[in-house]
């Protein structure tokens, strides 16, 4: 079974204050908050927000013990480790990004609803894009134990918290079931749709401390809790 509508029990919408009482335990929060207000400019053709961002959402989400980001950090003084793999992606991706960042800046769209405000045409473009980003970062996130499309979509949240949802291994294989990262931003923007929808309420409002602003940064929180409410094997 793919659980489709993750902000549903059953067929009863998940009250606001179940929302936020996940959000109260999530251990990320201030991980995220710092890349949503970092990334929220215009990106340096060097790169410097972009590594900055995704050393921290890496070594925070537990990716740099081992694989391909084995070593990435951020020093006590701000200086990050192991760079010369982020420079790679970098070097793949950047120049989408720049455009992608610009284009949510100049939209006139609200960033913390930017998912939703999108047309569908607009949409569509946009997650047709960040696909052929995700395919282009696989060589480098691909290890011998590790499925390189948990850190492509980490990396990709961490510049675009608006837009994409950081999704581990077992969300891939035996929550969302597919490899197309764009299925899943589908999924994420009708889900939240239809939450709204009978709610009433806007979902990147759950989180009464601000910290996590954009609808891909909250839905992230119910997620998690998914995984470990459905009681997914690690096989």
């Amino acid at each position: 079974m793919v659980y489709n509508k993750l902000l549903f029990n059953e067929n009863q919408a998940k009250t606001p204050d179940e929302i936020r009482e996940l959000i109260a335990g999530f251990r990320y929060k201030e991980a995220v908050q710092e890349i949503i207000e970092k990334s929220n400019r215009l990106l340096d053709r060097d790169g410097e927000v972009f590594l900055a961002c995704t050393a921290r959402i890496l070594s925070n989400f537990g990716m740099t013990r081992a694989g391909p980001f084995k070593g990435v950090g951020i020093t006590k003084s701000g200086n990050i480790k192991g760079r010369e793999i982020l420079v790679q992606c970098w070097s793949e991706i950047g120049d989408d990004l720049i455009e992608i960042r610009r284009s949510v800046i100049n939209s006139g769209y609200s960033r913390d609803r930017f998912l939703l405000e999108l047309s569908k045409r607009e949409f569509d473009r946009l997650i047709a894009q960040i696909w052929v980003m995700t395919k282009r970062l696989l060589p480098l996130t691909m290890g011998k134990t590790s499925y390189g499309l948990v850190g492509a979509s980490k990396i990709l949240f961490a510049v675009l918290p608006e837009i994409v949802l950081p999704v581990d291994s077992q969300q891939w294989l035996q929550l969302f079931k597919t490899v197309d990262i764009g299925d899943i931003i589908k999924r994420m923007r009708s889900d939240i749709q239809q939450w709204e929808g009978i709610t009433h309420r806007s979902l990147n409002e759950m989180d009464d401390s601000r910290m996590l602003t954009t609808l891909p940064s909250v839905y992230n929180v119910i997620t998690m809790n998914a995984r470990q409410e459905k009681a997914i094997p690690n096989h």
